[in-house]
């Protein structure tokens, strides 16, 4: 009996974050330091006030977050600690957690219920 491994979807995520990260992340720092710098032409309030710039901010920080925790996970392997399923559990679970809350700030910023 063969037994299936769920690291496919971890991996997924893990490339759908590095990908979100590559391209997105830099775009959103450069525009926060032109801001800083008095260029007013990023204003992340009004951008999370509508649907598809909450949505947007959602997918960028679920996405770094499984990105983020799947880095953590096998960097253990080079830190020489052998993983074990509490590992597993404990990081993913975080990132899982994590994006649970961000998703509830995204549907509390979609209802109006966030000011």
């Amino acid at each position: 009996m063969i037994r299936r491994s769920d690291e496919p979807i971890y991996w997924g995520l893990f490339g759908f974050g590095g990908m979100v990260i590559a391209f997105a992340l830099p775009a959103l720092l450069v525009l926060m330091l032109l801001k800083g710098f008095g260029v007013n032409c990023f204003d992340i309030q009004s951008v999370a006030a509508t649907w598809w710039g909450a949505g947007a901010l959602f997918v960028i920080v679920s996405a770094s977050l499984w990105h983020g925790f799947h880095r953590i996970y096998h960097g253990l392997h080079d830190l020489c600690i052998h993983t074990t399923r509490l590992h597993h559990y404990v990081l993913y679970g975080a990132a899982g957690t994590l994006t649970v809350v961000a998703l509830c700030l995204y549907a509390a910023t979609f209802f109006g219920l966030l000011k």
